[in-house]
Protein backbone atom coordinates (compact mmCIF):
# COMPACT_ATOMS: atom_id res chain seq x y z
CA UNK A 1 0.00 0.00 0.00
CA UNK A 2 0.99 3.28 -0.45
CA UNK A 3 2.58 5.72 2.34
CA UNK A 4 0.38 8.15 4.36
CA UNK A 5 1.65 11.88 4.08
CA UNK A 6 0.91 14.45 6.49
CA UNK A 7 1.71 18.13 5.41
CA UNK A 8 1.69 21.74 5.99
CA UNK A 9 2.42 24.33 4.05
CA UNK A 10 6.03 24.08 6.33
CA UNK A 11 7.17 20.39 5.38
CA UNK A 12 5.57 17.02 5.68
CA UNK A 13 6.10 13.40 7.12
CA UNK A 14 4.78 9.80 6.23
CA UNK A 15 3.55 6.92 7.97
CA UNK A 16 5.66 3.44 6.11
CA UNK A 17 3.14 1.87 3.74
CA UNK A 18 2.80 -1.19 5.75
CA UNK A 19 1.45 0.81 8.77
CA UNK A 20 -1.25 1.52 6.42
CA UNK A 21 -1.94 -2.24 5.95
CA UNK A 22 -1.81 -2.48 9.59
CA UNK A 23 -4.49 0.31 10.17
CA UNK A 24 -6.74 -1.55 7.84
CA UNK A 25 -6.28 -4.97 9.60
CA UNK A 26 -6.80 -2.91 13.02
CA UNK A 27 -10.43 -1.65 12.21
CA UNK A 28 -11.38 -5.37 10.78
CA UNK A 29 -9.85 -7.52 13.72
CA UNK A 30 -11.86 -4.90 16.04
CA UNK A 31 -15.22 -5.69 14.08
CA UNK A 32 -14.02 -9.67 14.22
CA UNK A 33 -13.55 -9.43 18.15
CA UNK A 34 -17.05 -8.05 18.58
CA UNK A 35 -18.50 -10.48 16.40
CA UNK A 36 -17.21 -13.25 17.89
CA UNK A 37 -17.61 -12.31 21.36
CA UNK A 38 -21.48 -11.93 20.82
CA UNK A 39 -23.32 -12.93 24.00
CA UNK A 40 -26.29 -14.69 21.42
CA UNK A 41 -24.22 -16.39 18.75
CA UNK A 42 -27.57 -18.15 17.62
CA UNK A 43 -29.80 -14.54 17.37
CA UNK A 44 -26.81 -12.56 16.14
CA UNK A 45 -25.43 -15.21 13.60
CA UNK A 46 -29.22 -15.38 12.20
CA UNK A 47 -29.84 -11.59 12.24
CA UNK A 48 -26.87 -10.93 9.99
CA UNK A 49 -27.82 -13.84 7.55
CA UNK A 50 -30.99 -12.70 6.84
CA UNK A 51 -29.24 -9.45 6.02
CA UNK A 52 -27.17 -11.12 3.37
CA UNK A 53 -27.48 -10.17 0.08
CA UNK A 54 -29.20 -12.95 -1.80
CA UNK A 55 -26.07 -14.20 -3.86
CA UNK A 56 -23.69 -13.82 -1.49
CA UNK A 57 -21.63 -16.95 -0.08
CA UNK A 58 -22.53 -17.00 3.18
CA UNK A 59 -25.83 -18.17 2.16
CA UNK A 60 -24.71 -21.38 1.35
CA UNK A 61 -24.65 -22.24 4.89
CA UNK A 62 -27.27 -21.33 7.75
CA UNK A 63 -25.94 -20.90 10.78
CA UNK A 64 -27.55 -23.45 13.47
CA UNK A 65 -28.42 -26.20 11.14
CA UNK A 66 -25.76 -26.80 8.71
CA UNK A 67 -22.43 -25.07 10.59
CA UNK A 68 -22.05 -23.96 14.39
CA UNK A 69 -23.35 -20.26 14.70
CA UNK A 70 -19.87 -19.29 16.03
CA UNK A 71 -18.51 -20.71 13.18
CA UNK A 72 -20.51 -18.82 10.90
CA UNK A 73 -19.79 -15.19 12.69
CA UNK A 74 -16.30 -16.25 11.85
CA UNK A 75 -16.87 -16.70 8.39
CA UNK A 76 -18.84 -13.25 8.49
CA UNK A 77 -15.37 -11.67 10.10
CA UNK A 78 -13.38 -12.84 7.15
CA UNK A 79 -15.62 -11.91 4.85
CA UNK A 80 -15.11 -8.20 6.47
CA UNK A 81 -11.52 -7.84 5.46
CA UNK A 82 -12.87 -8.71 1.53
CA UNK A 83 -12.30 -4.71 1.36
CA UNK A 84 -10.39 -4.92 -2.11
CA UNK A 85 -13.91 -5.69 -4.09
CA UNK A 86 -15.90 -4.45 -1.01
CA UNK A 87 -18.65 -6.27 -2.49
CA UNK A 88 -21.87 -5.47 -0.09
CA UNK A 89 -22.46 -7.59 2.77
CA UNK A 90 -25.87 -5.89 3.72
CA UNK A 91 -28.80 -5.86 1.84
CA UNK A 92 -31.94 -4.07 3.39
CA UNK A 93 -35.24 -3.42 0.95
CA UNK A 94 -32.73 -2.56 -1.89
CA UNK A 95 -30.25 -0.71 0.05
CA UNK A 96 -26.52 -1.97 0.56
CA UNK A 97 -23.83 -1.65 2.73
CA UNK A 98 -20.50 -2.70 1.89
CA UNK A 99 -17.80 -4.11 4.19
CA UNK A 100 -15.09 -1.87 4.47
CA UNK A 101 -17.98 1.26 5.52
CA UNK A 102 -19.51 -1.33 8.04
CA UNK A 103 -15.80 -2.04 9.62
CA UNK A 104 -14.73 1.87 9.40
CA UNK A 105 -18.33 2.01 11.57
CA UNK A 106 -17.35 -0.21 14.05
CA UNK A 107 -14.65 1.05 15.03
CA UNK A 108 -16.24 4.61 15.01
CA UNK A 109 -18.96 3.44 17.18
CA UNK A 110 -16.50 1.47 19.79
CA UNK A 111 -13.72 3.65 20.18
CA UNK A 112 -10.91 4.37 21.51
CA UNK A 113 -9.32 7.38 19.86
CA UNK A 114 -6.51 5.62 18.00
CA UNK A 115 -8.62 2.95 16.70
CA UNK A 116 -10.93 5.92 15.59
CA UNK A 117 -8.32 7.13 14.10
CA UNK A 118 -7.26 4.08 11.94
CA UNK A 119 -10.80 4.74 10.63
CA UNK A 120 -10.63 8.12 9.62
CA UNK A 121 -7.27 7.69 8.01
CA UNK A 122 -8.64 4.22 6.34
CA UNK A 123 -11.53 6.09 5.13
CA UNK A 124 -10.44 9.55 3.95
CA UNK A 125 -6.63 9.32 3.16
CA UNK A 126 -7.22 9.28 -0.31
CA UNK A 127 -10.32 12.07 -0.11
CA UNK A 128 -7.60 14.33 2.14
CA UNK A 129 -8.75 14.25 5.20
CA UNK A 130 -7.27 17.08 7.42
CA UNK A 131 -6.84 18.25 11.10
CA UNK A 132 -7.44 22.64 11.83
CA UNK A 133 -4.62 24.61 13.65
CA UNK A 134 -5.83 24.62 17.34
CA UNK A 135 -6.61 20.60 17.12
CA UNK A 136 -3.00 19.25 15.88
CA UNK A 137 -2.48 18.57 19.80
CA UNK A 138 -5.26 17.41 20.35
CA UNK A 139 -4.28 14.44 17.23
CA UNK A 140 -1.09 14.64 18.84
CA UNK A 141 -1.87 13.30 21.74
CA UNK A 142 -4.07 10.25 20.18
CA UNK A 143 -1.23 9.18 18.09
CA UNK A 144 1.15 9.28 21.66
CA UNK A 145 -2.19 6.77 23.00
CA UNK A 146 -2.55 4.94 20.12
CA UNK A 147 1.75 4.32 20.89
CA UNK A 148 1.83 3.53 24.47
CA UNK A 149 -1.05 1.53 24.11
CA UNK A 150 0.06 -1.35 21.36
CA UNK A 151 -2.50 -0.03 19.02
CA UNK A 152 0.16 1.89 16.70
CA UNK A 153 3.55 0.35 16.02
CA UNK A 154 6.92 1.80 16.57
CA UNK A 155 9.37 2.41 13.95
CA UNK A 156 6.83 2.99 11.46
CA UNK A 157 6.54 6.63 11.33
CA UNK A 158 4.01 7.63 14.04
CA UNK A 159 6.36 9.13 16.28
CA UNK A 160 7.65 11.59 13.88
CA UNK A 161 3.90 12.18 13.38
CA UNK A 162 3.45 13.06 16.52
CA UNK A 163 6.31 15.62 17.09
CA UNK A 164 4.98 16.81 13.36
CA UNK A 165 1.78 17.84 14.84
CA UNK A 166 3.46 19.53 18.05
CA UNK A 167 5.22 21.87 16.08
CA UNK A 168 2.58 24.54 15.60
CA UNK A 169 -0.94 25.31 15.87
CA UNK A 170 -1.37 28.05 13.23
CA UNK A 171 -1.61 25.79 10.51
CA UNK A 172 -3.60 22.66 9.12
CA UNK A 173 -2.15 19.22 8.59
CA UNK A 174 -3.44 17.73 5.56
CA UNK A 175 -3.62 13.79 5.11
CA UNK A 176 -2.44 12.37 1.53
CA UNK A 177 -1.70 8.87 0.27
CA UNK A 178 1.33 9.41 -1.08
CA UNK A 179 1.07 12.70 -2.96
CA UNK A 180 2.19 15.74 -2.00
CA UNK A 181 -0.95 18.22 -1.01
CA UNK A 182 -2.23 20.51 -2.98
CA UNK A 183 -2.25 19.42 -6.63
CA UNK A 184 -4.21 21.73 -9.20
CA UNK A 185 -6.94 19.20 -9.03
CA UNK A 186 -7.53 19.74 -5.45
CA UNK A 187 -7.63 23.38 -5.91
CA UNK A 188 -10.25 23.14 -8.17
CA UNK A 189 -9.20 25.96 -10.55
CA UNK A 190 -11.75 28.46 -12.64
CA UNK A 191 -12.49 31.40 -14.37
CA UNK A 192 -13.63 34.24 -12.51
CA UNK A 193 -17.11 33.77 -14.12
CA UNK A 194 -16.91 30.44 -11.86
CA UNK A 195 -16.49 28.08 -14.92
CA UNK A 196 -14.31 25.26 -15.36
CA UNK A 197 -10.23 25.49 -16.78
CA UNK A 198 -9.37 23.48 -19.55
CA UNK A 199 -6.43 21.28 -18.46
CA UNK A 200 -4.01 23.56 -20.20
CA UNK A 201 -4.87 26.92 -18.73
CA UNK A 202 -5.44 25.34 -15.05
CA UNK A 203 -1.80 23.94 -15.67
CA UNK A 204 -0.52 27.19 -16.78
CA UNK A 205 -2.69 29.25 -13.79
CA UNK A 206 -1.54 26.98 -11.50
CA UNK A 207 2.05 27.11 -12.20
CA UNK A 208 2.07 30.46 -11.92
CA UNK A 209 1.40 30.37 -8.40
CA UNK A 210 3.78 30.62 -5.43
CA UNK A 211 4.00 27.44 -3.29
CA UNK A 212 2.13 29.78 -0.49
CA UNK A 213 -0.32 30.80 -3.47
CA UNK A 214 -0.90 27.01 -3.91
CA UNK A 215 -1.66 25.63 -0.60
CA UNK A 216 -4.08 28.57 -0.11
CA UNK A 217 -5.67 27.24 -2.70
CA UNK A 218 -5.96 24.26 -2.07
CA UNK A 219 -6.86 24.81 1.72
CA UNK A 220 -9.79 27.21 0.36
CA UNK A 221 -10.97 24.22 -1.92
CA UNK A 222 -10.82 21.46 0.49
CA UNK A 223 -12.36 24.04 3.61
CA UNK A 224 -15.32 23.87 1.05
CA UNK A 225 -16.20 20.36 0.75
CA UNK A 226 -18.07 20.74 3.97
CA UNK A 227 -20.11 17.89 2.87
CA UNK A 228 -17.62 15.47 2.46
CA UNK A 229 -16.79 15.69 6.24
CA UNK A 230 -12.95 15.46 6.00
CA UNK A 231 -12.20 17.65 8.74
CA UNK A 232 -10.48 15.22 12.59
CA UNK A 233 -12.01 16.99 15.56
CA UNK A 234 -12.09 16.20 19.35
CA UNK A 235 -15.72 15.61 18.91
CA UNK A 236 -15.53 12.82 16.45
CA UNK A 237 -17.27 10.01 18.15
CA UNK A 238 -20.14 10.34 16.50
CA UNK A 239 -18.30 10.50 13.42
CA UNK A 240 -19.94 7.60 10.80
CA UNK A 241 -19.52 6.91 7.29
CA UNK A 242 -21.82 6.49 4.40
CA UNK A 243 -25.38 4.34 5.72
CA UNK A 244 -24.10 5.22 9.35
CA UNK A 245 -24.35 1.55 10.01
CA UNK A 246 -22.03 0.00 12.87
CA UNK A 247 -21.80 -4.04 13.59
CA UNK A 248 -23.69 -2.94 17.01
CA UNK A 249 -26.82 -1.71 14.79
CA UNK A 250 -27.00 -4.75 12.80
CA UNK A 251 -27.04 -7.03 16.09
CA UNK A 252 -29.24 -4.73 18.28
CA UNK A 253 -32.50 -6.21 18.92
CA UNK A 254 -34.22 -2.75 17.42
CA UNK A 255 -32.39 -3.11 13.99
CA UNK A 256 -35.09 -2.99 11.47
CA UNK A 257 -36.08 0.24 12.81
CA UNK A 258 -32.10 1.16 13.00
CA UNK A 259 -32.02 -0.10 9.44
CA UNK A 260 -35.27 1.94 8.35
CA UNK A 261 -34.14 4.94 10.18
CA UNK A 262 -30.71 4.83 8.13
CA UNK A 263 -32.31 4.86 5.09
CA UNK A 264 -34.92 7.09 5.74
CA UNK A 265 -37.29 3.97 5.22
CA UNK A 266 -41.02 4.26 6.43
CA UNK A 267 -42.78 1.14 5.53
Amino acid sequence: MSYLRFQDPHGSTHLKGHERHWLLSMVCDHAGRLLLDHPDPVGGALALYDLLPRDHELREALPGRHVSPRRWLSGYARALHNVILDDPIVDYRGHKVRPLTLTLNTAMDDGPDPLRLAARLMGQCELNTWVDGPHRSWLADVVAEGLAQGHFRKACGWENVQSFLRERDNYPVVVSASESFPTRWDARLRTTDGEDLDDDMAEQMWEALTPAEQWARGMEALRNRTSDLLEMTPDWADYRFGSALSLSDLLAPDHTHRLDRAFALTG
